[in-house]
């Protein structure tokens, strides 16, 4: 199947999607009642007793009911905060497991493989050839472990740049609007912050200073960033300890620089980093997104104010930019019928709908120009389902843009799959399996959470003297073999790419 055919029903109507849950309604496949039932986790940010639970849960499996779906589905919303704890629960239960899950937010397709608590979906390639076609090739290798799919990548641009935000009104302000939606440069930033921060010194002008982009590297995919490629990867074939360069030397010599400028909020080590923006204590951040439109886009569905976009890079393609994907459970019953539940998650706009917006009328409406919002009288507090997270799902591709007026929103998404321009690493579907080093790792990865924080935030006495420790520190808990067995690993896979 030819990539972009999947998308040829993504234009569903409102009209269309009441005509068929009407049907639905009317319909009852026979022996439905005895279909297996396939728990699958959705995501919430306030609490697990989400309002429009059972309706979603109903109208969804009387849809499936109306196609012969042959499965049933139990949704388990799990709050965010808890979200962790409780999938390690529940991937460990042999009595009611959970069967689908998204690893974001909490491990690594390489971990959840070596821990056993995924399958491989191999086996199921032959049978869903569709679905191994719908991104670029590259994009699967990024959830793969020794060449075996043990986790389908969830839809995104794979790819993006580094921005940094503003509030419109304090652009405005202090005059810096002539350069919004433009490509700057740090000097030019530099100067918007010294504005920024004369005018308003009782804001902080970052929430995160950690955004890879800004840093300019591939991470390969490592939160710790236990090993690198300058340059975002681009063209790059060494993998180097990020710490020991230069450029990470400069950096954390300007974060001191920007702290001493008051350019962090107080305390940073200690204080609630949490939506600072919506809390109204920064004016502004880094947000990494695939165009400057997008930025926009995000920011209109998570604050409640308009930004400002300024540009600081181009963008690139990382294993970085593979944000999600989704799992089988190894505890899963009914592997099957998970995996044909996962199939209509990433190909069937009705289907995904019902995860990302839920019911229409109840907590979705659509819009004259086909994007969705809330109901009439419904807001944010009151719409009981998680609307705001279309990008948890497999496939929000297929879905309604909610809460923007961008139509094209999910088009041009796609259109990066496909754009002959976009730069990618060379790290791209590369990934590391550290179970040769995994006692260095642990290590490595305690002594990153000794000294990151602190040097990225400037929190430091003496520069330089923080980061020969951190160094030293490093290379005795094995850095270097971590490296080297990175960089073997990384030869043999740009030799069979």
């Amino acid at each position: 199947m030819n990539r972009r055919s999947i998308w040829k029903t993504a234009g569903l109507g409102a009209a269309a999607l009441g005509l068929l849950m009407g049907t639905a309604a009317g319909v009852h496949a026979e022996g439905a009642s005895d279909w297996p039932t396939v728990k699958v986790e959705v995501l919430s940010f306030t609490t697990a007793e989400l309002a429009a639970e059972e309706s979603v849960e109903n109208a969804l499996n009387e849809y499936l009911v109306s196609i012969d779906a042959g499965v049933q589905v139990d949704i388990l919303p799990l709050t965010f905060g808890d979200r962790p704890t409780q999938l390690t629960l529940l991937l460990s239960s042999q009595e009611d497991p959970l069967d689908l899950f998204c690893w974001r937010f909490y491990s690594s397709v390489s971990a959840l493989a070596k821990n056993g608590q995924a399958i491989s979906l191999d086996e199921y390639k032959e049978a869903y050839p569709e679905l191994w076609e719908i991104f670029p090739e590259d994009v699967y290798k990024t959830c793969q472990v020794k060449g075996e799919q043990y986790a389908l990548p969830g839809a995104d641009s794979f790819g993006n740049m580094p921005t940094y935000i503003m509030k419109k009104d304090i652009a405005e302000e202090i005059g810096v609007m002539d350069l919004a939606d433009q490509k700057i440069t740090m000097d030019q930033l530099e100067e918007i912050l010294a504005k920024a921060e004369e005018a308003h010194p009782e804001l902080c002008w970052f929430t995160t200073v950690d955004q890879v982009t800004v840093h300019g590297i591939d991470n390969l995919g490592n939160d710790n960033w236990l090993g690198a490629l300058m340059n975002r990867g681009v063209g790059e074939t060494e993998i180097v300890d990020y710490y020991e360069t230069e450029e990470f030397l400069n950096y954390c010599k300007k974060m001191q620089e920007w702290s001493e400028k008051g350019y962090f909020v107080n305390d940073p080590l200690n204080a609630d980093l949490t939506d600072l923006l919506g809390q109204g204590l920064a004016g502004g951040g880094f947000v990494d997104g695939y165009s400057v439109r997008y930025v926009h886009s995000l920011m209109e569905a998570q604050q409640d104010c308009e930004m400002a976009v300024f540009q600081l890079g181009d963008f690139v393609g990382t294993n970085a930019g593979v944000y999600n994907g989704w799992c089988i459970s190894s505890n899963c019953k009914n592997p099957d019928q998970a995996m044909k539940l996962l199939s209509l998650m990433y190909t069937d706009p009705t289907v995904c709908n019902f995860f990302t917006l839920g019911v229409e009328g109840e907590t979705y409406a659509i819009k004259e120009n086909g994007t969705a919002t809330y109901p009439e009288g419904v807001t944010y507090d009151t719409v009981g389902w998680n609307v705001i997270a279309p990008w948890f799902y497999p496939n929000d591709c297929i879905s309604i843009p909610f809460d923007t007026d961008e139509v094209d929103y999910y088009t041009n998404i796609m259109a990066c799959w496909d754009n002959p321009d976009a730069e990618y690493s060379t790290a791209m579907g590369f990934t590391f399996d550290d179970t040769e080093v995994a006692d260095q790792m642990k290590d490595c990865t305690e002594s990153v959470n000794a000294f990151r924080t602190a040097l990225l935030f400037g929190e430091v006495s003496d520069v330089e003297e923080e980061v020969t420790s951190f160094i030293d520190d490093l290379k005795s808990c094995g850095i270097d073999d971590v490296i080297a067995e990175e960089q073997r690993q990384f030869e043999e896979f740009l030799a069979n790419k």
